[in-house]
């Protein structure tokens, strides 16, 4: 077959496959699973999830998730099953990839909703509302950065490893105008705010935080993060009601992106001592519920 037969055809698929609905593919990719290995409803989402993780980093197509200062999926098993690579091999993955790049959208949290997989006390917060409440946060800023937040990638890679390692600003460095701006979500599901805020806003110098307790969830949005993020990102797996500090300097942040969540229950808030003055761990358990 001539060469440029082999590109026509490439564009052709290439073209097929942003044309698609990329919820579709995520749908057809759960279908497969289930024929594949016999599993339902949130294994095969949990499945899916990784499948997708596995092929992004295979595949170098991680952007900001494969270099400093926090890599995406740090800890994720790469080894190929059956089931992967059965799905690499009929192109469902880069099926997907070429179809949500053209229309940036949590997909794997649209398919969490129609696989009826939301549990009490889990919102996924409607596009146009993500979008609304994202553009009043961000009123009085120019969406597209380009005058009041501009910077140049070196300088912005630089500002963000050096805070993220040394936790303060590298004051030595002029100008220090525009200021780094952040973003943190502190339940941030499967990542719809901060996927917004870094589509509306791709070339401003914002560093992104999420914290969320559901590690399937989380897991999904550092997928999400990998593939739709235009800027720097921490996510992390915690309780963020028990956080006691989530600052942009914490050290807390150092530990995010990890597939297999570590244990930061040194961050969570500390009852007082049982015998201080006016508190009893009674009184914090009772202050804690409410």
């Amino acid at each position: 077959m001539s060469k440029e037969l082999l590109e026509l055809m490439h564009r052709i698929s290439v073209n097929k496959y942003s044309m698609s609905d990329p919820k579709d593919v995520l749908l057809k990719i759960i279908e497969e699973i289930k024929m594949k290995t016999g599993h339902y409803g949130s294994r095969c989402w949990d499945i899916m999830v990784e499948c997708l993780a596995k092929w992004l980093v295979l595949n170098q197509k991680i952007g900001l998730a494969c270099t400093p200062p926090l890599q995406g999926f740090k800890g994720l098993n790469l080894q190929k099953d059956d089931v992967y690579e059965y799905l690499e091999g009929s192109d469902y993955f880069q099926h997907y990839y070429m179809a949500a790049k053209v229309k940036p959208w949590d997909y794997i949290g649209e398919v969490y909703i129609e696989m009826g997989l939301v549990g009490p006390g889990q919102n996924m917060t409607p596009r146009a509302i993500v979008e609304f409440m994202t553009k009043m946060v961000y009123t009085e800023k120019r969406l597209d950065g380009e005058d009041e937040w501009f910077c140049y990638n070196s300088y912005l890679q630089y500002v963000t490893w050096y805070w993220l390692t040394y936790h303060v600003r590298p004051n030595h460095l002029k100008p220090m105008d525009p200021p780094v701006k952040t973003q943190l979500d502190p339940c941030v599901g499967t990542g719809r705010f901060l996927i917004i805020a870094s589509q509306m806003m791709p070339k401003a110098n914002l560093v992104l935080f999420g914290v969320e307790i559901n590690p399937s969830l989380y897991r999904a949005c550092l997928v999400n993060m990998a593939m739709f993020s235009n800027h720097p990102y921490s996510i992390i797996c915690a309780d963020s009601l028990m956080l006691d500090e989530t600052g942009p300097s914490s050290k807390i942040w150092d530990l995010g992106n990890q597939w297999d969540p570590p244990d930061i229950s040194v961050f969570y808030m500390k009852p007082p001592p049982i015998h201080a003055k006016g508190f009893s761990l009674k009184a914090f358990t009772e202050i804690k519920d409410k």
